[in-house]
């Protein structure tokens, strides 16, 4: 009988094992843009691309908190 199935390799994401800490990561930067916001919940995209929300709000963020920022954004891209 085989022995077990290991996990698929992906060059970006590594294998299945590491989907933890890249969800960690996202959570935290997730905590992070809700508290800016006021901790108001999401609003629905058509609605948010079509909105007037004229307030600028000012953050600081580190660069891994930027860099985070834009993978999730790659990927909500890459899902169009």
């Amino acid at each position: 009988m085989p022995g077990p199935v290991s996990d698929s390799y992906d060059p970006e994401w590594g294998t299945s094992d590491r989907t933890e800490s890249i969800s960690h990561a996202l959570s935290q930067i997730y905590e992070t843009t809700s508290k800016i916001l006021g901790d108001q919940p999401p609003i629905y995209i058509l609605d948010l691309v079509e909105a007037d929300l004229p307030k600028l709000i000012t953050a600081t963020l580190s660069e891994r908190e930027w860099r985070l920022c834009r993978f999730a954004i790659e990927r909500a891209r890459d899902s169009l």
